[in-house]
């Protein structure tokens, strides 16, 4: 996104979100020799007052394709620690993953820089800022003066625009080529009266496209700059996240993919009773919707495509053209070129007559989704732009009975909430509107919680919710649990009735999901933070609450009580995650988990996972097994990378993980609190823990957006699935256990997930030696491995026994293995010497301890604890993929 650079050069200036302040680093650049380098941070409050970099160093890391580390930064403590008593240290690092990201950020900063020369406070570097956007404004009112406005339009979408996206990678896209920057040209042309010029067939050319682009790229840059600066230096709560979602929706469009949001929008607005209340209140359907939309972009291609391909076929001809051919050509010419309206825009009676609908409802919908020309000049238009009261024309702009075609015409991913706009105007306006509006309301609550089901139960692999919409009891306060566990029956009027939107019980692993189809207002999207407060509030914290509160009572008492009385036992949840689903895009405040809680909108000791309905849904195309996704989630709600990690983007994160990233080294105190031996942590464990920065988060969905527009038709180009890649057996396991729904199947599969690389690869290798062993003995062959996570300990042994050969005190084996290192889990695998797995035993809760348990295993001959645990639990790391290089000969 183009946003991130200039949030992470904030963060990078004053790390207001750790209460530290960082003295910026070199990035792709020496900035450190550049003159004037201490006045930025100079004139931004907080920011450490000397800028060096001469320890500074840049190295390429994972992924090999755009990832940097900024090491050895100089830091200076002006607030606060971080919550790890490890992270107030003096060495700090901070690790930019994303291709480009480094460069974007390089080339912030030096417009940041030319914007504070001269300024002695941050007030006067707003100033610049705003005057800024001014000057661009005057330059592009000149530039476009004296065009026609539709001509320029027109002709800078097909002059900008890719035609389509097997070229198109977001990682690479400028601002001065975003659809943000033609917004600005758009609303610039509409302040100035969206001036008009008659036909006249003759060549008038077009202004420059470069210099206009450039123009409204420095005006989308100054204000989103201005929105970020300004939410950071407020003092109001949650001003900071305010800014930065202004920040985002000035500046990002598309942000839906197409199928994605049209099953979606299918999926609701088909639905009959808010088909109806569609064509009560607005006067139109969604398919009659699509048929004008669709029957207005066939116009634009048939007119553009068809002159393009008339002028080809006379030049290929290789005769010379008649003059009834040249005049033709000429025309042709001065369409694309020229009076590029006659392409770019439509009328109401030339779609409905491609169409196949009434005029009338095909002029409603066109000025429904469109911009009216205004009856006087409105020089204000930018400013309503910077301050988030519009972002855009919305994808068309209207003059008389002529309809102009931009990029976001009538586009999926904002469909829904323009068609909520209209609800809600005819409702402000009375009438039948009104209750429309509520019953509206309660069918997109229950198509949310319909949808969230069914996406959940296939990325778990099938499974069924346990409940939908179950009613249960509860204490007022959560602090209260006790009063409503198993044996005591609540007394009538004790506690409160509350509800849970969906709950998942797979494998011992509970999903308490709860799912918010309110939509964020468009006075909180401007920047307003009181009314984000609110929105949050409504939404984010009252899901959060929700789903803590049955995560608790499952916790501490195996169960709940129904509204009916009656007892829910769920004594099998051993593992128990609160997932918050949102039908709205929340753009970079899923992301900010560390503000959120520091704000209290996150008020619970756990992070909830918060994310879209439409990323979900991504998720569950692209993750191949329910332990992968298991993985994610537990480290999606980790409290470190909830502190370390900032983002735009819940896909990003999606593609780290796929390809070997989203991991941060565990505390080693709670590493060694799980090995039941008195084991020193090393100075090493202790120095990659300590090292770790924090992380910004680029662009890394290149992968995943080739795919899913092949896919869809709109690249020519075919292009692969991203995967996360699990070696060999691994993936064997996992497709054998998810097929036969063994026990331990999806907590297993996530603790083998999470191993690094070569830890995968070490204990495949060791495997391969025991089913080597195995083929000619008399008795089993095996090995056994253990691990630790945020979610307790496990033991795994891998046993091979040719046919015939008894295998039945491996299961005393593993219980008794189990026992002495004390492991949460255990699971035993028995393969037959081909690779395949003939069965498989599994324990997902501790055994209950006792004396005499004790002295049986103490006594036994199993191998000693000190022997078990003489080397670390194997990390979860995983680098990048490399071959193995030959040793050099020796010299003798």
């Amino acid at each position: 996104m183009t946003s991130r650079p200039f949030r992470i050069l904030w963060s990078l200036v004053t790390s207001k979100g750790v209460g530290r302040s960082v003295r910026l680093p070199t990035t792709a650049r020496d900035l450190a020799a550049r003159d004037g380098r201490t006045r930025l941070l100079q004139v931004i409050p907080g920011a450490a007052r000397r800028f060096t970099a001469r320890h500074h160093r840049l190295r390429r890391s994972w992924p090999a394709r755009g990832c940097r580390f900024l090491r050895n930064a100089e830091v200076e403590t002006v607030g606060p620690s971080c919550e790890s008593r490890r992270m107030s240290r003096e060495n700090h690092r901070i690790e930019l993953v994303g291709p480009g990201l480094v460069t974007r950020t390089a080339r912030a900063l030096d417009e940041l820089q030319g914007l504070a020369d001269g300024a002695s406070d941050v007030q006067t570097v707003l100033a610049n800022i705003e005057r800024e956007i001014e000057t661009s404004r005057h330059a592009l009112e000149v530039l476009l003066r004296g065009r026609d406005s539709f001509d320029t339009l027109a002709f800078i979408r097909h002059a900008v625009s890719p035609w389509e996206l097997s070229q198109s990678h977001e990682s690479e896209t400028t601002v001065e080529t975003s659809q943000a920057a033609q917004d600005v040209i758009a609303l610039v042309l509409l302040g100035m009266g969206l001036p008009r010029t008659p036909l006249t067939g003759q060549n008038s050319g077009q202004p420059d496209c470069a210099e206009a682009m450039r123009l409204a790229g420095r005006i989308v840059d100054c204000c989103r700059t201005l929105a970020v600066f300004r939410g950071r230096l407020s003092k109001l709560p949650l001003a900071s996240l305010a800014g930065e979602f202004l920040g985002y929706e000035l500046s990002v469009r598309g942000r839906q993919y197409q199928s994605v949001a049209e099953e979606l929008n299918s999926g609701l607005l088909k639905d009959p009773t808010v088909s109806k209340i569609m064509a009560d209140v607005l006067g139109f359907t969604v398919d009659v919707m699509r048929l004008t939309r669709t029957a207005s972009l066939q116009l634009f291609n048939q007119r553009f495509f068809g002159a393009r391909d008339r002028i080809g076929d006379l030049v290929q001809s290789g005769v010379n053209p008649t003059e009834l051919e040249a005049e033709a050509a000429r025309r042709d010419y001065n369409l694309m070129l020229n009076e590029c309206r006659l392409f770019g825009a439509v009328s109401s009676a030339d779609v409905s007559a491609l169409a196949g609908i009434e005029q009338d409802s095909a002029r409603r919908i066109l000025e429904f989704f469109a911009t009216a020309r205004p009856e006087t000049t409105e020089p204000g238009m930018v400013d309503r732009y910077r301050l988030g009261r519009t972002t855009g024309p919305g994808g068309s702009i209207r003059d008389g009975d002529e309809y102009l075609i931009l990029n976001g015409f009538m586009a999926e991913d904002e469909l829904r909430r323009n068609l909520e706009r209209g609800f809600l105007a005819a409702a402000a306006a009375g009438g039948r509107a009104a209750p429309a509006w509520d019953k509206y309301v309660r069918r997109r609550a229950a198509f949310s919680e319909t949808m969230t089901g069914s996406t959940i139960g296939r990325l778990l692999g099938g499974a069924q919710p346990r409940w939908t919409g179950q009613h249960y009891l509860g204490p007022v306060d959560p602090a209260d649990h006790a009063e409503f566990a198993s044996g005591r029956t609540p007394v009538a009027g004790e506690g409160r009735t509350f509800e849970s939107d969906l709950l998942f019980i797979v494998d011992g692993v509970a999903l308490c999901v709860e799912v918010k189809a309110g939509s964020i207002t468009e006075k909180a999207r401007s920047g307003n933070a009181q009314r984000l407060a609110a929105d949050l509030q409504k939404t984010l914290s009252e899901a959060n609450t929700q789903a803590n509160r049955l995560a608790t009572l499952v916790k501490s008492n195996n169960g709940v009580w129904a509204s009916d009385g009656s007892w829910l036992d769920l004594s099998a949840v051993q593992e128990i995650h609160s997932v918050v689903v949102m039908l709205d895009d929340m753009g970079p405040l899923s992301l900010a988990m560390n503000e959120l809680a520091q704000q209290g909108v996150i008020a619970t000791t756990d992070v909830p996972w918060i994310v879209s309905l439409h990323d979900l849904i991504v998720f569950s195309r692209t993750i191949d097994h329910p332990a992968q996704f298991l993985e994610y989630v537990r480290r999606r709600r980790g409290r470190k990378l909830a502190t370390m990690v900032v983002g735009a983007d819940e896909l990003d994160m999606l593609m780290w993980f796929m390809t070997g990233g989203m991991f941060f080294e565990p505390d080693p105190d709670e590493v060694s609190a799980q090995v039941p031996v008195l084991r020193r942590v090393r100075p090493s464990e202790i120095r990659r823990f300590e090292d770790e920065g924090r992380v910004h988060l680029g662009t890394l969905t290149d992968p995943l957006d080739a795919w899913i527009y092949s896919t869809e038709g709109t690249s020519h180009r075919a292009a692969p699935k991203p995967t996360r890649r699990e070696e060999p057996w691994v993936e064997a396991y996992l497709a054998a256990s998810e097929s036969a729904q063994w026990p331990g199947w999806l907590r297993t599969g996530a603790d083998l997930v999470s191993l690094s690389r070569s830890s995968q690869r070490h204990i495949g290798k060791s495997l391969k030696t025991v089913r080597r062993l195995a083929r000619t003995a008399d008795r089993e062959r095996s090995l056994t491995t253990h691990g630790t996570t945020p979610y307790g300990s496990w033991l795994l042994t891998l046993a091979v026994a040719r046919a015939g050969v008894p295998v039945g005190h491996l299961v005393d084996y593993i219980e008794a293995k189990q026992y002495q290192t004390a492991s949460n889990r255990a699971l035993l695998l028995i393969y037959r010497p081909d690779g395949s797995i003939a069965t498989s035993q599994y324990r997902g809760e501790p055994q209950p301890r006792s004396p005499e348990r004790d002295i049986e295993i103490a006594t036994s001959p199993l191998l000693s604890l000190d022997e078990t645990f003489a080397k670390a639990p194997p990390r979860g790391q995983r680098g990048p993929a490399s071959k193995r290089r030959k040793r050099p000969k020796r010299r003798r």
